[in-house]
Protein backbone atom coordinates (compact mmCIF):
# COMPACT_ATOMS: atom_id res chain seq x y z
CA UNK A 1 0.00 0.00 0.00
CA UNK A 2 1.14 3.53 -1.14
CA UNK A 3 1.22 5.79 2.07
CA UNK A 4 1.56 9.45 1.67
CA UNK A 5 1.32 12.17 4.03
CA UNK A 6 -0.07 15.29 3.29
CA UNK A 7 1.44 18.26 4.63
CA UNK A 8 -1.46 21.63 4.95
CA UNK A 9 -0.09 24.65 5.62
CA UNK A 10 2.11 27.94 4.51
CA UNK A 11 5.22 28.92 5.21
CA UNK A 12 5.45 32.99 5.93
CA UNK A 13 7.65 34.81 4.25
CA UNK A 14 11.02 35.93 5.87
CA UNK A 15 10.21 39.79 6.77
CA UNK A 16 12.68 41.89 4.70
CA UNK A 17 15.66 43.95 6.17
CA UNK A 18 15.56 48.06 6.61
CA UNK A 19 18.61 49.79 7.32
CA UNK A 20 17.64 53.12 8.55
CA UNK A 21 19.92 55.96 7.24
CA UNK A 22 20.89 58.54 9.59
CA UNK A 23 19.34 61.23 8.40
CA UNK A 24 16.45 59.87 8.15
CA UNK A 25 16.26 58.54 11.43
CA UNK A 26 16.95 62.21 12.76
CA UNK A 27 14.01 63.99 9.87
CA UNK A 28 11.02 64.90 12.14
CA UNK A 29 9.14 61.63 11.80
CA UNK A 30 12.47 59.29 11.86
CA UNK A 31 11.73 57.38 15.57
CA UNK A 32 8.18 56.80 14.52
CA UNK A 33 8.82 55.50 10.65
CA UNK A 34 11.72 53.50 12.50
CA UNK A 35 9.64 51.80 15.59
CA UNK A 36 6.74 51.42 13.07
CA UNK A 37 8.18 49.72 10.91
CA UNK A 38 9.97 47.26 13.46
CA UNK A 39 6.52 45.73 13.56
CA UNK A 40 6.68 44.33 10.09
CA UNK A 41 10.43 44.10 9.32
CA UNK A 42 13.65 43.53 10.70
CA UNK A 43 14.90 46.91 10.93
CA UNK A 44 18.46 48.03 11.52
CA UNK A 45 20.62 51.31 12.91
CA UNK A 46 23.93 51.74 11.65
CA UNK A 47 26.85 51.41 14.28
CA UNK A 48 28.00 55.04 14.33
CA UNK A 49 24.25 56.01 15.08
CA UNK A 50 25.08 55.16 19.22
CA UNK A 51 27.99 57.92 18.74
CA UNK A 52 25.55 60.73 18.02
CA UNK A 53 23.18 59.57 20.77
CA UNK A 54 26.28 59.12 23.18
CA UNK A 55 27.43 62.50 22.90
CA UNK A 56 23.69 64.42 21.88
CA UNK A 57 24.86 67.59 24.15
CA UNK A 58 27.77 67.77 22.28
CA UNK A 59 26.44 67.37 19.07
CA UNK A 60 23.92 69.97 19.74
CA UNK A 61 25.95 72.46 20.63
CA UNK A 62 28.26 71.93 17.71
CA UNK A 63 26.20 70.55 14.74
CA UNK A 64 28.93 71.04 12.25
CA UNK A 65 30.97 68.24 13.94
CA UNK A 66 28.72 65.82 12.73
CA UNK A 67 30.15 65.34 9.14
CA UNK A 68 27.66 64.73 6.33
CA UNK A 69 30.19 66.10 3.75
CA UNK A 70 28.33 64.53 1.01
CA UNK A 71 24.92 66.61 2.04
CA UNK A 72 24.42 68.89 -0.42
CA UNK A 73 26.63 72.36 0.27
CA UNK A 74 24.39 74.71 -0.17
CA UNK A 75 21.58 73.45 2.37
CA UNK A 76 23.92 71.40 4.79
CA UNK A 77 24.08 73.65 7.45
CA UNK A 78 20.30 73.97 7.90
CA UNK A 79 20.16 69.71 7.53
CA UNK A 80 22.22 69.49 10.37
CA UNK A 81 21.07 71.66 12.80
CA UNK A 82 17.41 69.97 11.93
CA UNK A 83 19.16 66.61 12.63
CA UNK A 84 20.49 67.69 15.94
CA UNK A 85 16.35 68.56 17.32
CA UNK A 86 15.87 64.52 16.94
CA UNK A 87 18.53 63.99 19.01
CA UNK A 88 17.34 64.03 22.87
CA UNK A 89 13.58 62.16 21.76
CA UNK A 90 16.54 59.31 20.72
CA UNK A 91 18.63 58.96 23.39
CA UNK A 92 15.57 58.86 25.56
CA UNK A 93 13.75 56.12 23.35
CA UNK A 94 17.12 54.15 23.69
CA UNK A 95 18.05 54.62 27.51
CA UNK A 96 14.18 53.84 28.34
CA UNK A 97 14.58 50.31 26.53
CA UNK A 98 11.95 51.38 23.81
CA UNK A 99 14.15 50.01 21.23
CA UNK A 100 15.90 47.12 22.06
CA UNK A 101 13.20 44.52 21.65
CA UNK A 102 12.24 45.87 17.78
CA UNK A 103 15.28 47.45 16.32
CA UNK A 104 18.82 45.43 15.76
CA UNK A 105 22.13 47.22 15.35
CA UNK A 106 25.98 45.54 15.02
CA UNK A 107 27.83 46.73 18.01
CA UNK A 108 31.93 46.40 18.77
CA UNK A 109 31.58 42.87 19.88
CA UNK A 110 28.77 40.17 19.71
CA UNK A 111 27.51 40.98 23.43
CA UNK A 112 26.66 44.41 22.38
CA UNK A 113 24.87 43.74 19.43
CA UNK A 114 21.22 43.31 19.20
CA UNK A 115 20.39 40.61 16.39
CA UNK A 116 17.43 39.19 15.65
CA UNK A 117 18.41 35.45 15.91
CA UNK A 118 21.08 33.67 17.43
CA UNK A 119 22.36 32.00 14.22
CA UNK A 120 23.27 35.23 12.75
CA UNK A 121 27.44 34.95 14.77
CA UNK A 122 28.97 35.39 11.56
CA UNK A 123 26.99 38.54 10.82
CA UNK A 124 29.58 40.10 12.86
CA UNK A 125 32.62 39.29 11.20
CA UNK A 126 31.35 40.15 7.69
CA UNK A 127 30.19 43.15 8.70
CA UNK A 128 33.87 44.12 10.03
CA UNK A 129 35.02 42.70 6.84
CA UNK A 130 32.91 44.96 4.86
CA UNK A 131 33.42 48.28 6.65
CA UNK A 132 37.50 47.32 6.32
CA UNK A 133 37.22 46.83 2.25
CA UNK A 134 35.11 50.52 2.41
CA UNK A 135 38.02 52.20 3.91
CA UNK A 136 40.43 50.76 1.66
CA UNK A 137 38.59 52.02 -0.59
CA UNK A 138 38.60 55.31 0.67
CA UNK A 139 42.08 54.93 1.35
CA UNK A 140 44.13 58.57 2.90
CA UNK A 141 40.10 59.98 2.53
CA UNK A 142 38.58 57.78 5.53
CA UNK A 143 40.86 59.32 8.11
CA UNK A 144 39.14 59.66 11.34
CA UNK A 145 35.22 59.59 10.50
CA UNK A 146 32.64 61.97 11.77
CA UNK A 147 29.63 60.09 13.17
CA UNK A 148 27.47 60.65 10.31
CA UNK A 149 30.31 59.42 7.74
CA UNK A 150 30.69 56.31 10.01
CA UNK A 151 26.87 55.76 9.82
CA UNK A 152 26.81 56.32 6.04
CA UNK A 153 29.59 54.09 5.93
CA UNK A 154 27.93 51.38 7.86
CA UNK A 155 24.49 51.54 6.36
CA UNK A 156 26.40 50.15 2.94
CA UNK A 157 28.82 47.70 4.22
CA UNK A 158 25.68 46.24 6.37
CA UNK A 159 22.68 46.03 3.68
CA UNK A 160 25.80 44.14 1.72
CA UNK A 161 26.63 41.80 4.58
CA UNK A 162 22.83 40.94 5.04
CA UNK A 163 22.73 39.55 1.64
CA UNK A 164 21.43 37.68 -0.40
CA UNK A 165 18.12 38.33 2.34
CA UNK A 166 16.05 41.39 0.66
CA UNK A 167 17.65 44.02 2.23
CA UNK A 168 16.77 48.43 2.04
CA UNK A 169 18.33 51.35 2.92
CA UNK A 170 15.66 53.71 4.05
CA UNK A 171 17.33 57.32 3.40
CA UNK A 172 16.39 60.80 2.66
CA UNK A 173 15.61 61.63 -0.73
CA UNK A 174 17.59 64.24 -2.97
CA UNK A 175 15.45 67.69 -3.94
CA UNK A 176 13.32 67.56 -7.20
CA UNK A 177 13.58 64.01 -7.92
CA UNK A 178 17.37 64.36 -7.73
CA UNK A 179 19.19 61.22 -6.25
CA UNK A 180 19.68 60.66 -2.88
CA UNK A 181 22.19 62.25 -0.96
CA UNK A 182 23.75 59.07 -0.10
CA UNK A 183 24.42 57.92 -3.49
CA UNK A 184 26.65 61.43 -3.80
CA UNK A 185 28.68 59.36 -1.18
CA UNK A 186 28.70 56.07 -3.09
CA UNK A 187 30.42 58.04 -5.63
CA UNK A 188 33.19 58.95 -3.66
CA UNK A 189 33.44 54.46 -3.59
CA UNK A 190 33.45 55.11 -6.94
CA UNK A 191 29.75 52.91 -6.93
CA UNK A 192 27.60 53.10 -9.55
CA UNK A 193 24.07 54.65 -8.91
CA UNK A 194 21.68 55.04 -11.11
CA UNK A 195 17.74 55.05 -10.26
CA UNK A 196 16.13 51.93 -10.28
CA UNK A 197 14.60 51.14 -13.32
CA UNK A 198 11.42 48.92 -12.37
CA UNK A 199 10.50 50.67 -9.38
CA UNK A 200 7.69 53.24 -10.41
CA UNK A 201 6.69 56.71 -8.60
CA UNK A 202 5.67 56.62 -5.08
CA UNK A 203 6.32 52.82 -5.24
CA UNK A 204 7.33 51.18 -1.95
CA UNK A 205 6.31 47.76 -1.86
CA UNK A 206 4.37 45.79 1.20
CA UNK A 207 6.93 46.27 3.55
CA UNK A 208 7.47 50.04 3.35
CA UNK A 209 3.95 50.63 3.82
CA UNK A 210 3.49 50.97 7.41
CA UNK A 211 6.09 54.24 7.00
CA UNK A 212 3.96 55.97 4.28
CA UNK A 213 1.26 58.02 6.78
CA UNK A 214 4.21 59.25 8.72
CA UNK A 215 6.31 59.87 6.04
CA UNK A 216 3.61 61.44 4.31
CA UNK A 217 2.47 63.53 7.32
CA UNK A 218 6.33 65.30 7.84
CA UNK A 219 5.82 66.53 4.34
CA UNK A 220 9.15 65.14 2.93
CA UNK A 221 10.29 62.40 1.08
CA UNK A 222 12.17 59.26 1.45
CA UNK A 223 14.21 57.33 -0.84
CA UNK A 224 15.09 53.57 -1.22
CA UNK A 225 18.85 52.85 -2.30
CA UNK A 226 19.46 49.21 -2.80
CA UNK A 227 23.16 48.06 -2.76
CA UNK A 228 24.10 45.01 -5.00
CA UNK A 229 27.48 43.67 -4.31
CA UNK A 230 28.09 39.79 -5.51
CA UNK A 231 31.37 39.32 -4.56
CA UNK A 232 30.58 40.11 -0.80
CA UNK A 233 29.05 36.45 -0.61
CA UNK A 234 32.06 35.12 -1.24
CA UNK A 235 33.68 37.27 1.74
CA UNK A 236 35.64 34.88 4.31
CA UNK A 237 33.79 34.98 7.70
CA UNK A 238 36.95 37.39 9.93
CA UNK A 239 38.92 38.95 7.40
CA UNK A 240 39.69 42.72 8.85
CA UNK A 241 41.04 45.95 7.63
CA UNK A 242 44.92 44.67 7.87
CA UNK A 243 43.96 41.06 6.11
CA UNK A 244 43.16 43.32 3.32
CA UNK A 245 46.50 45.34 3.28
CA UNK A 246 48.12 41.89 3.37
CA UNK A 247 46.74 40.21 1.04
CA UNK A 248 49.10 39.19 -1.53
CA UNK A 249 48.62 40.67 -5.18
CA UNK A 250 50.54 37.94 -6.47
CA UNK A 251 47.69 35.22 -5.65
CA UNK A 252 45.62 37.23 -8.73
CA UNK A 253 46.33 37.26 -12.21
CA UNK A 254 46.14 40.93 -13.12
CA UNK A 255 48.46 41.48 -10.28
CA UNK A 256 46.09 43.16 -8.16
CA UNK A 257 44.35 42.93 -4.99
CA UNK A 258 40.95 41.03 -5.18
CA UNK A 259 37.95 43.66 -3.94
CA UNK A 260 35.31 42.92 -2.58
CA UNK A 261 33.43 45.64 -3.64
CA UNK A 262 33.93 44.24 -7.52
CA UNK A 263 30.97 45.04 -9.30
CA UNK A 264 29.28 46.52 -6.72
CA UNK A 265 26.42 48.79 -7.78
CA UNK A 266 23.78 50.69 -6.19
CA UNK A 267 20.14 51.51 -7.38
CA UNK A 268 17.58 54.17 -6.08
CA UNK A 269 14.26 55.27 -6.10
CA UNK A 270 12.08 57.73 -4.24
CA UNK A 271 9.07 57.11 -2.18
CA UNK A 272 6.64 59.83 -2.16
CA UNK A 273 2.93 60.31 -0.93
CA UNK A 274 0.72 58.62 -2.91
CA UNK A 275 -0.79 62.16 -3.73
CA UNK A 276 2.37 63.15 -5.17
CA UNK A 277 2.95 60.19 -7.07
CA UNK A 278 -0.69 60.60 -9.24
Amino acid sequence: MDHQLALAGRFAAKPPNIVIDAPLALSPMGLLVTVTLSQSARVWLPRGFYTLLDNDEYYRRRPDQMGGGWLAPGTRDAILRELTLELEPWRRAWQNGRLSSRVHWIGDAQYESALPEREETALLPRFEGCCAALETRLGDAAGTAAPLDECARDVIALSAALQPDSTYILTIAGNDGARPPLCDYLERLAFPAKRHPGATPGWSGPALWPAAAPIAASGRNAAIVQVVAPVILALPDGWSETDWALEDPADHDDGTPDDPWRNACALWYDVVPAEAAA
